[in-house]
């Protein structure tokens, strides 16, 4: 479940989030829409931890992220919509770097859930060739791979379908539809309604 209480970003004097309440139940597929600089992106930051609310309260699973960040950490995958790669790795390298980063056991288990994965992105045959090799969709693809390693409870993603062709956003509203059947929350902000959303929060009165 996820639980925004009264929930506000102020840049420097500019409210780009006011006061939001809304509570998603587990699995469900939220989407959070709305124009360009309507707040989303600030809201799906905070929710995520890289940005600290002005004011008001984000709960993840009944767990307050701003006193227990780490655990929130343990079951909360997070989809840029800008991400970070280490371009000069493979798929399978990144992957596992990305499981240190959260101290996942080495071995078969690990393995066998990284080649799962680009199984599941269709990136498994191109599991050892450098990112800076892929086109924008498959390191859209990749990064999703990357936040749904630790098997994560709630997923929290900004603008989803940015740069995949039409065969990849298929393949993701798939894959997104088969976490939602398995009980994941998934909270994904656009400006347009395009997967298939459960629920939907139109943001335009998110901004004063």
């Amino acid at each position: 479940m996820i639980e925004l209480i009264g929930l506000t970003k102020i840049y420097k004097g500019f409210k780009a989030v006011d006061g939001i309440n809304l509570t998603v139940e587990r699995g469900v597929l939220f989407g959070f829409l709305g124009p360009n600089g309507a707040g989303k992106t600030t809201t799906i930051k905070m929710m995520a931890g890289v940005l600290k609310p002005t004011g008001g309260m984000i709960r993840m699973n009944g767990l307050d992220i701003a006193r227990e960040p780490e655990a929130v950490k343990q079951f909360v995958g997070f989809i840029p919509d800008r991400p970070f790669i280490h371009e000069k790795l493979t798929a399978r390298e990144f992957l596992n770097f990305v499981a240190d980063l959260y101290r996942m056991e080495r071995g078969r288990a690990r393995d066998e859930q990284i080649l799962r994965l680009l199984e599941l992105f269709d990136l498994a045959g191109w599991a050892d060739e450098l990112i800076e090799s892929y086109s924008h969709g498959m390191k859209q693809r990749l990064v999703m791979c990357s936040a749904l390693i630790t098997e994560p409870k709630i997923l929290v993603v900004d603008e989803p379908m940015v740069g995949l062709d039409p065969r990849g956003a298929r393949l993701v509203k798939t894959i997104f539809r088969g976490l939602v059947e398995r009980g994941v929350t998934i909270f994904f902000a656009s400006s347009r309604s395009c997967v298939g959303s459960h629920k939907i929060w139109y943001s335009s009165e998110v901004t004063s």
